[in-house]
């Protein structure tokens, strides 16, 4: 899309985002940075959404008005108080978006609460004439929360959010492929705006040491047990060590303890880090390894673990799936896993990777890593989303 702000009327650029997410990594910085290049892009801007957990995206700016329903508890509370304080923020989130309203007639939603509360209020605001543009991260979830006998609502709930949305954003041309094939009846025009970058400060060089890092949400369809199980078999012709750092995903705890077993068989292989991983500690295990590993199987999205390494010049051992296939063939440094994703697909991977000498991706992934911020900073992924609210407007 080509960016005419002199041609827009200013309520064309004032915006009311809505996420749950506060958490500066992720969907939450994903939510945070975006802001940010929309501000910085023109727009007058409405965030609705707990303190960013990063303090630098709390900072005051002309054109940016915050509301802040409160956080999620994550430390050791009991659970009724865990779901206290989630519930407040359901409530107080929805009356504020509920409110923002009288203000504004184009709202951004992205990651929002459960379906249970989010439809009903996207249906009000609906109702009212809002405009709502809806961010399809994942274009089918990642893991379902209903058992397989409730599959039909549990689809039917994500078609009605679409359904009432005047726009859809996905992160990739796969990802519009994939949501307009499994929800054919969806009639609001979905567009392509790239994931921006994730900058964990200035890159370093590729230690070289022969380790790998597979992190983010620890699910069935990042690969995990594969990963482990891969390594075994690669380490059986190469010196290799794996980091798996993340919290595991909660719908999924029984595939979890597998993982946690397998790794535990080979604690001389597998570096296990189990938990949210911050930032300061992410930028260590980036200084530690030569690639991240990305074995992921069912994917249909973008991939924020990818940008990332992108972003800050590491190659990955990957799989062509999803967002990660459309990288890959931009030019991507990387070696591709053969699908289907198996224990020996990933060692061959591996050993593939190491057969290229350190110095030689060392030099891909700068000059990947110069491509992927002109390409995709902020301020040019905020800027087509303000053109979009203008044509949704």
């Amino acid at each position: 899309m080509e960016y005419n702000a002199a041609a827009m009327r200013p309520s064309d650029k004032r915006v009311c985002v809505y996420t749950r997410t506060w958490l500066s990594s992720g969907a939450g910085l994903f939510a945070q940075e975006l802001v940010g290049g929309m501000v910085a892009a023109g727009a007058r801007v409405t965030f609705i959404a707990p303190t960013a957990e990063d303090s630098r995206f709390e900072v005051q700016q002309p054109g940016l008005h915050r509301i802040r329903p409160p956080r999620e508890r994550r430390d050791g509370a009991s659970r009724p108080i865990r779901a206290l304080w989630s519930f407040a923020r359901v409530v107080r989130g929805s009356l504020a978006l509920l409110g923002a309203r009288i203000r504004h007639r184009t709202f951004l939603v992205t990651i929002p609460e459960p379906l249970l509360f989010s439809i009903p209020v996207l249906l009000l605001l609906r109702c009212t004439g809002a405009r709502i543009i809806f961010v399809a991260h994942d274009p089918v979830p990642h893991a379902w929360r209903l058992p397989a006998n409730l599959r039909k609502i549990e689809m039917a709930a994500h078609e009605l959010c679409y359904r009432l949305s005047a726009a859809i954003v996905v992160l990739s041309e796969p990802s519009r492929i994939k949501l307009l094939e499994m929800f054919p009846r969806v009639t609001a025009p979905v567009h392509v705006i790239e994931h921006g970058v994730f900058l964990l400060g200035a890159p370093t060089q590729l230690p070289g040491n022969r380790r790998l890092l597979l992190f983010g949400s620890l699910r069935r369809n990042k690969g995990i047990l594969q990963a482990i199980e891969g390594i075994v078999l690669a380490g059986r012709k190469i010196d290799v060590q794996l980091i798996v750092a993340g919290e595991p995903y909660r719908e999924e705890l029984d595939y979890w303890r597998a993982c946690e077993e397998a790794a535990a068989k080979v604690p001389n292989l597998v570096e296990m880090h189990v938990g949210y991983v911050p930032d300061d500690a992410l930028r260590a295990f980036f200084t530690q390894v030569d690639a991240l590993l990305m074995p992921y199987d069912q994917f249909f999205s973008q991939s924020g673990v990818a940008l990332l390494a992108a972003s800050n010049a590491r190659p990955v051992i990957a799989s062509p799936v999803g967002g990660i296939a459309a990288l890959l063939d931009e030019g991507m440094p990387a070696i591709p896993i053969a699908l289907p994703v198996t224990a020996e697909s990933v060692a061959n991977g591996i050993v593939a990777f190491f057969d290229t000498p350190a110095t030689d991706w060392r030099q891909r992934a700068f000059e990947y890593r110069r491509e992927t911020l002109a390409r995709r900073s902020w301020d040019v992924i905020g800027r087509q989303y303000v053109l979009l609210f203008g044509l949704v407007a």
